[in-house]
C-alpha cells in the first residue's frame, strides 16, 4: 500500500488535497448568512474538523512528496507550521467577509485540529512502514 501510494500520489493525495483546500477557502469566503447550517454542530467543532482534514492530507502530500527530501522527512512540522499560518491568515480574511468575525479561539481550534490530524497522519505512514518492511522481510 505504501508503494501504491507512493507511485499514485497525484490521483491518490494531492488532487484531494487541491479539492478540500479549494472547498475550505469557499466555506469561508460565503458570508455568513448565505449558509444553511445544516449541521448543527459548534462553530469549533467544525474548525476543528476542517483543519484536522487538512493536516491529514497536507500531511500525507508532503511525506510522500519526492521533489524536497528535508520536507519528506520533517513533514509534521511542515504540515504544522503551514495549517498554522493558513488557519491564521483564514481568520485575518473573515474579518472582510460579510457577516464573518474573527476570533483567536477559531484559530485555537484549527490548530488542536492540524495536531490532531498529524497525529493520524503519522500513525497512518509508521502502519504503512511497518507493512512494507513486514512484506519485504517475508518476501526474502
Amino acid at each position: 500500500m505504501y508503494n501504491y501510494l507512493k507511485e499514485n500520489r497525484v490521483k491518490i493525495l494531492l488532487i484531494p488535497l487541491i479539492v478540500y483546500w479549494v472547498a475550505l477557502f469557499i466555506g469561508t469566503t460565503i458570508p455568513a448568512d448565505h449558509f444553511a447550517d445544516v449541521l448543527a454542530i459548534s462553530d469549533k467543532i467544525k474548525h476543528f474538523l476542517g483543519y484536522l482534514g487538512l493536516a491529514v492530507l497536507l500531511a500525507l502530500n508532503l511525506h510522500f512528496q519526492e521533489k524536497w527530501k528535508f520536507v519528506a522527512m520533517n513533514y509534521i512540522v511542515y504540515t504544522l507550521i503551514i495549517c498554522s499560518m493558513y488557519g491564521a491568515l483564514d481568520e485575518i480574511h473573515q474579518i472582510f467577509v460579510p457577516n464573518r468575525s474573527s476570533e483567536f479561539l477559531d484559530w485555537l481550534a484549527d490548530f488542536f485540529g492540524t495536531i490532531t490530524g498529524v497525529g493520524i497522519s503519522y500513525y497512518l505512514i509508521q502502519n504503512l512502514i511497518k507493512r512494507k518492511t513486514g512484506l519485504e522481510t517475508k518476501l526474502k
